[in-house]
């Protein structure tokens, strides 16, 4: 144990942080529902406000949040 500790010291310089690849949990079909889903949402929004350049930011803005969370959901 003692020399896996020396290997690492020799390894890492102080205050550096080790960046270990994280796999998306979220599977091919799961994330094309989740493109369908923010296309239909989309979609109706802008038949709501007459196209989608009079949909407002803030709108938007809502719905990559929704997606957002849908897609963090969707990895547990």
């Amino acid at each position: 144990m003692k020399h896996l500790l020396e290997n690492w010291r020799k390894l890492l310089k102080e205050g550096e942080v080790i960046q270990f690849p994280r796999q998306s949990r979220i599977s091919e079909d799961d994330l094309q529902l989740v493109i369908q889903i923010e296309n239909q949402v989309a979609e109706r929004l802008a038949e709501l406000h007459g196209n989608i350049s009079e949909i407002p930011v803030e709108k938007l803005e809502q719905l990559e949040q929704l997606i957002n969370n849908l897609e963090e959901l969707l990895k547990i």
